[in-house]
């Protein structure tokens, strides 16, 4: 492609230009584009002209003159000329900022939370029941404190021992004379009756005697039913949640038996917030009685709540006889002896996170699968994280054996911990199958 390059003493012909001597004039203003025209074909590439010797450098400092029309290409048709951009407007003044706003006071600062209180067990007092009256503990104020009663019965007096063999009889002594029996006399006229005398005066009271020793205790009569369950109170306002207390624990140490007749004893070697709960049970007066039938499995470890689940015990901290047994890291406590028996059962339940708050968990005692009578404990929690102790204490028939008890949650979304559970056999059937 040729382009002509002017040069400030042009006096050579160029094709651009109309004069051999080439001294541009003034540039005229520019002109408004012309619409472009249609491509046109492609022209045949030119030979390429000699290169032409290089003009003298002109003096420096010289004005710059105009740029040259650039040449058509050749390939391509030529385009129309654009028209000059406009200038950009200048920049508008900033204007003035406006005055600050008066800084906003400082909220009050929200109340601290209370520190929850640190659970505690005191045992007040432990005393001996008569025999066949159940076994008995009694949480007299509830939770936090915990005060405890216990009532041990004592063991049954056995039968009376065999009846020693009857001495040999003596040898009959002399039978007397019979004497003669005399004649009957003759019986005597009736009498008439006399009149009937007046009735005397009414003799002064007489001075009162002493009173009497009062008789011995009756047994006590049956226990009378269970009465229905009360409605469910209102869901109280949420307190503001303080920080977690420490957890109680309970652990059964030794477990010793007394003599016939003594008291039954239950001392804690530990303390208020790690409890170790030291058990002394009196045998049966001579003639029976024997071991009494207990069990008590615990769990301290947190497990997830199933609908309709058992929860699972992992250890057996007492078992006392033969009737009562229980696998560690299973959900079911074995009977195998027909009776009248007892069950206690705590643990601590929490809400977990993403669960729908109001919400409401039940657990029950169930025999062979089938919800006891009186088994249930319940709480609706207002809050995640919150967490609360459920208990239940029932007495039970096991008709048939074996029958297998064990704890059931009502739904999913709650930790369970800390659990225990302790079986008594009260009593009554008949023996093992």
């Amino acid at each position: 492609m040729n382009v002509y390059k002017p040069k400030i003493s042009c006096c050579e012909p160029a094709p651009c230009c109309p004069s051999p001597c080439c001294i541009p004039g003034p540039t005229g203003p520019q002109g408004i584009p012309g619409p472009v025209g249609p491509m046109g074909r492609p022209g045949r590439p030119g030979a390429t002209g000699a290169t032409g010797a290089t003009g003298a450098t002109g003096p420096a400092g010289g004005p710059t003159g105009p740029s040259g029309a650039t040449g058509a290409t050749g390939a391509t048709g030529a385009t129309g000329t654009r028209g000059a951009t406009g200038a950009t407007g200048a920049v508008g003044a900033t204007g003035a900022a406006g005055p600050r706003g008066a800084t906003g006071s400082t909220g009050a600062t929200g109340a601290t939370g209370a520190t929850g209180a640190a659970e505690t067990i005191t045992i007040r007092s432990t005393a001996t029941g008569n025999p066949g009256t159940p076994a008995e503990v009694v949480d007299v104020t509830g939770g936090p404190d915990h005060v405890l009663d216990f009532i041990i019965p004592r063991g049954v007096t056995g039968p009376a021992g065999a009846t020693g063999a009857t001495g040999a009889t003596g040898a009959d002594g002399a039978t007397g004379a019979t004497g003669a029996t005399g004649p009957t006399g003759a019986a005597g006229a009736t009498g008439a009756t006399g009149p009937t005398g007046a009735v005397g005066a009414t003799g002064a009271d007489g001075a009162t005697g002493a009173t009497g020793e009062t008789g011995p205790q009756g047994d006590p009569g049956p226990e009378g039913p269970q009465g229905l369950e009360g409605p469910e109170g209102p869901v109280g306002a949420t307190g503001e949640t303080g920080p977690t207390g420490a957890a109680a624990t309970i652990q059964i140490g030794t477990v010793t038996t007394g003599d016939p007749g003594t008291p039954a004893e239950v001392t804690n070697a530990g303390d208020e917030n790690a409890a170790i709960f030291d058990f002394v049970i009196p045998r049966g007066a001579d003639g029976g009685g024997g071991t009494p039938e207990v069990l008590a499995t615990v769990d301290g470890a947190a497990q997830p709540t199933l609908a309709g689940g058992a929860l699972i015990f992992n250890d057996n901290p007492l078992v006392s006889g033969t009737t009562i047994s229980h696998a560690a890291g299973s959900s079911d406590v074995v009977i195998s002896q027909p009776g009248i028996y007892q069950a206690a059962f705590t643990g601590t339940f929490s809400a977990d996170t993403g669960t729908a708050i109001p919400a409401t968990l039940l657990a029950n005692l169930t025999l062979n699968g089938v919800n006891v009578v009186g088994g249930i404990a319940r709480h609706t929690f207002t809050a995640t994280g919150e967490a609360s102790e459920l208990t239940i204490h029932v007495p039970f028939e096991v008709a048939a054996v074996p029958a297998n008890v064990s704890v059931t949650t009502s739904d999913t979304g709650f930790t369970a911990q800390d659990l225990t559970l302790t079986v008594v056999r009260l009593g009554g059937g008949g023996i093992a199958t």
